[in-house]
């Protein structure tokens, strides 16, 4: 990472934020698409999905203006995780 220039951190976070929304509505949208066939598939599902993203995430961690979009992708799916726990409370 070069040493030379200042981290853009509102920025960085403002697209962190965006992204993380982003994918939160996704997977919630694909959660409640799938929660009339059981909790089994949507839980299969969301699992796919972040299996499928990790590689992107762990490898763009490590590049200046990809870091943001990959913690906003992780972010995402980590709070939908939370969230959907959460709603697994309410029933």
């Amino acid at each position: 990472m070069p040493t030379g220039e200042p981290t853009p951190w509102s920025t960085g976070l403002a697209v962190s934020g965006a992204v993380a929304v982003i994918v939160g509505i996704a997977l919630l949208r694909l959660s409640q698409g799938l929660e009339p066939n059981g909790h089994g598939i949507v839980a299969l599902a969301n699992l796919l999905v972040a299996a499928g993203l990790t590689p992107s995430i762990w490898l763009a961690r490590a590049t200046p203006v990809w870091r943001w979009i990959a913690y906003g992708v992780a972010a995402g799916i980590v709070l939908t995780w939370f969230t959907l726990l959460l709603s697994l409370l309410g029933h």
